[in-house]
């Protein structure tokens, strides 16, 4: 069995994508994986780190980011973080590109 500490990523995605429904009911339009999970060079205690994009004309609070993270460790037994795609500075979305994994 696979702990979750070496998960590959193709895991990681496929569990994320199982709970898209859920995903899309706290509100999210797509989601991405980037960070180290997504590069593959994760250490034991690395969160997994996940971009999420809701609609536009969505309501889409703190709360339901705080869900967002609960549905995506759940899903994955890694601590989740989770950041607005619309809230990230120029810096940082050039910084993390590379990195960026679609889930849905």
């Amino acid at each position: 069995m696979t702990s979750v500490i070496d998960m590959p990523l193709d895991t990681i995605l496929a569990r994320l994508r199982e709970r898209g429904d859920a995903l899309r009911a706290e509100g999210v339009a797509k989601l991405y994986v980037f960070g180290s999970r997504a590069r593959g060079d994760a250490r034991p205690d690395s969160d997994l780190d996940v971009l999420v994009e809701v609609a536009p004309e969505a309501r889409f609070s703190l709360l339901d980011l705080i869900g967002v993270e609960h549905v995506v460790g759940d899903a994955t037994g890694l601590r989740a973080q989770a950041t607005m795609r619309r809230s990230i500075q120029p810096a940082f979305a050039e910084r993390i590109a590379q990195d960026i994994v679609e889930v849905f």
